[in-house]
């Protein structure tokens, strides 16, 4: 597959992303993130090269716009994308400050507040452009239900903080797994789980030079947060892609779930084993430079299969960067050139 327009977003995406991800959740080491950032924002700005040169007529309307014109008039959609993500930026604000009575800045308030800006811009620039704005609309809001939503109705129907939930999820799908894995390699590593409340709740345990370290598991070494920013991607990713969402796209997410899950078990055990032989010095710069790469890595290479299985699979006759319309013709019709006009299909979309 080439490097196409789509890849070029995706990966620029998960570098921006994982940059912000990296610095916000307290690993932060800023040369190397400002790095990371500037690297996704050129790949993103690269993604809009097809666009520029193609001679397809540009779309009139993108996939959000579509979707919601089953439900309202075209008037009142275009109107309303923006308007939505006007109130939605103001009101989470207001909410945050006047309700929770918090003004700090955590990594949920960059979600809604990118997924607000993302709404209102949509509908301005050309509209060639419309894939690069669906999939980045897409990748935002998956993030806002991942990151803010799911999480924030937990706290108001239950009155609590989910630190018990993600406690407990961590310790029996990471911490013990991890410890286990550690112990086959003759590291004598303990898993300890903590629900008092004072620090992580939970820890590793194990010994260096005589000592005892004790290495805390947050919520962002968890892999609670990979899992969400690569269910966030892959679908952003397919739905642009591929247009639909069938079996095979559910169970290439579900498979890059396991994929993402396994990857993050294999990064912690490798970093405590750094930290086991090299010292907690090491550990900590293993883990504040390998940690997001690691994750990238796999996840592109994971998905570099899949996207080749589904190009194998999916049907021909919707093309992937154009989007199939009913014209009432017997003959196909799309929104792009066939393969004849500009050589769209062999050049920007088979990846």
């Amino acid at each position: 597959m080439r490097f196409s327009w789509d890849w070029r977003l995706l990966v620029g995406s998960l570098l921006i992303i994982g940059a912000l991800y990296n610095h916000y959740l307290g690993h932060s080491v800023l040369v190397f993130e400002l790095v990371l950032l500037a690297v996704g924002s050129v790949l993103g700005l690269l993604s809009v090269g097809p666009a520029l040169r193609s001679k397809a007529e540009p779309a009139e309307h993108g996939m959000l716009t579509r979707f919601l014109m089953r439900f309202a008039s075209e008037r009142v959609v275009v109107a309303a994308i923006p308007l939505f993500g006007l109130l939605l930026l103001i009101g989470w604000s207001a909410w945050k400050v006047l309700s929770v009575g918090e003004s700090n800045l955590r990594m949920e308030d960059i979600v809604v507040t990118l997924f607000a800006l993302s709404l209102v811009l949509y509908q301005s620039g050309p509209s060639r452009f419309y894939d690069q704005k669906d999939f980045v609309v897409l990748f935002l809001l998956f993030l806002t239900m991942v990151f803010a939503v799911m999480w924030k109705i937990y706290t108001i129907v239950t009155g609590e903080s989910y630190g018990r939930v993600t406690a407990y999820s961590e310790y029996y799908f990471i911490t013990q797994p991890v410890v286990a894995i550690v112990n086959l390699f003759g590291v004598n590593a303990t898993a300890v789980l903590d629900l008092s409340g004072f620090g992580l709740s939970n820890v590793i345990e194990y010994f260096y030079e005589g000592r005892l370290v004790r290495l805390g598991i947050g919520t962002g070494c968890s892999g609670l947060y990979s899992a969400g920013l690569f269910f966030s991607a892959f679908l952003s990713f397919v739905l642009v892609r591929y247009k639909t969402l069938n079996a095979r796209i559910v169970a290439g997410l579900g498979l890059g779930l396991l994929v993402t899950w396994f990857s993050n078990i294999i990064r912690m055990v490798v970093t405590i084993l750094v930290g086991a032989v090299y010292g907690p010095v090491a550990l900590a710069t293993f883990h504040m430079y390998f940690g997001i790469l690691f994750f990238v890595g796999v996840v592109l290479v994971f998905w570099y299969l899949v996207a080749g299985w589904l190009d194998r699979h999916m049907p021909d006759e919707s093309p992937r960067g154009v989007v199939a319309v009913d014209s009432g013709d017997p003959g196909p019709s799309c929104d792009g050139p066939s393969d004849n006009e500009g050589g769209l299909v062999d050049e920007d979309v088979r990846g």
